[in-house]
């Protein structure tokens, strides 16, 4: 059983080579470069029609606004971090002022 495994799996490897080989000699042929469309044909960006753009607009505007909500409340779970940081670094020292 497992050397029929093993004839298959070089098979299998036989026929991609022959197709790489195959696809090789296709390459190699000669293309005709003027027939070809020019980059800014190719990548023109197409314009689209003025309500999908002030859609778009207001898409990037609301992903805006979802954003900035965020931030503040990182922001003060950041700075409650940093506090309880140098709670802990501090604690012998202030511990030892309110014993007095």
């Amino acid at each position: 059983m497992p050397s029929d495994l093993k004839k298959d799996q070089a098979e299998q490897l036989r026929k991609h080579f022959d197709d790489v080989k195959e696809n090789v000699n296709n390459e190699n042929e000669e293309i005709d470069v003027l027939s070809l469309p020019s980059r800014k044909e190719k990548y023109k960006k197409k314009t689209a029609e003025p309500e999908v753009k002030q859609k778009e607009i207001d898409e990037k505007r609301n992903k805006r606004k979802k954003q900035r909500v965020r931030f503040p409340l990182v922001r003060i779970l950041l700075m409650l971090f940093f506090l309880l940081v140098i709670l802990v670094l501090t604690y012998p020292s202030w511990i030892e002022r309110l014993n007095l």
